[in-house]
């Protein structure tokens, strides 16, 4: 397993109260049984918010994954997840927009770690301890 960090901006209060609401009830095709982030190879996702308005997002995933190979082509698996990213994503619209400096593939900039504590050497993917 390997763990990655990401954060991004909320487009405004607006935006972050629409956000917060489509999460109580995330399409099954996006996170339901055999959904795209199953099949990406994605384990555990959470997202968190902090004022003003910015978001966290823990990931830990299969090995394998790669971000941004990965969540470009949970879009392709099915029309309801490009109709997910759109609303999160595309456009004037949108509830997110990218960190200043992020001219990354993905909309949510990758983190770095830079310190860890694991009392139960449980922490996946510490080859940067």
């Amino acid at each position: 397993m390997k763990n990655h960090a990401f954060t991004i901006r909320l487009r405004d209060e607006a935006a972050a109260e629409k956000y917060i609401a489509l999460h109580k009830e995330v399409w099954p095709e996006i996170v339901g049984p055999g959904g795209a982030l199953e099949t990406i190879g994605v384990r555990k996702l959470q997202i968190f918010h902090i004022d003003p308005l910015t978001l966290f997002m823990y990931v830990e995933a299969e090995d394998h994954f790669e971000p941004v190979r990965d969540f470009l082509r949970a879009n392709d698996l099915h029309p309801r997840v490009q109709e997910w990213d759109d609303m999160m994503h595309d456009g004037g619209g949108s509830l997110l927009v990218r960190h200043p400096g992020n001219d990354g593939r993905l909309n949510w900039a990758p983190m770095r770690r830079i310190h860890h504590v694991d009392f139960t050497n449980t922490l996946p993917d510490l080859e940067d301890k």
